[in-house]
């Protein structure tokens, strides 16, 4: 197996490493399986995983911070629905053990930092610094998601769920 078949042609080598991790499993001797490789896109794409749930729950602070500073917009609505839609995609995507490497106050510092780099008609009101959600509240997929959205532009915690 070329070494550089890694790097110029991902899909053939993925198909042709999947093919002898099969084989291998059934029992034969593999000697071309590319072990540093399969291990490092293994690696990456733990990295990759936790990336876009972190994308995502930077998209869904982004849209709620934007609700919290324009209150009065026209594009109100639609800040809450895409807010909404990211929330709802992270939770999807997200697994408990992503929970060490998301580090959710520099989500939120981001988010904040990108929002009031914006402008738009009308008054601008403050941000919250911080916020006081944790991981676990944002992916309740129980919690009341409006009012996470809500929690999320005051930089508080949301609501206790009645259980």
């Amino acid at each position: 197996m070329p070494d550089d078949l890694h790097r110029t042609d991902i899909v053939t080598w993925s198909r042709r490493q999947a093919d002898a991790l099969r084989r291998h499993v059934a029992g034969e001797r593999v000697n071309d399986l590319d072990w540093t490789h399969v291990i490092e896109e293994i690696e990456d794409l733990e990295n990759s995983e936790i990336a876009q749930v972190g994308s995502l729950l930077t998209q869904a602070m982004i849209h709620a911070l934007k609700v919290a500073r324009w209150p009065d917009s026209p594009s109100r609505a639609h800040w809450q629905a895409e807010a909404l839609i990211f929330l709802e995609q992270a939770q999807d995507r997200y697994r408990p053990s992503m929970a060490a490497k998301l580090k959710l106050r520099d989500r939120f510092k981001r988010a904040r930092k990108t929002v009031l780099a914006m402008s738009y008609d009308g008054a601008a009101e403050p941000l919250p610094d911080d916020i006081a959600l944790n991981l676990r509240g944002l992916m309740d997929r129980n919690a009341d998601f409006r009012a996470l959205i809500d929690a999320i532009g005051r930089g508080t915690a949301a609501p206790q769920q009645d259980t």
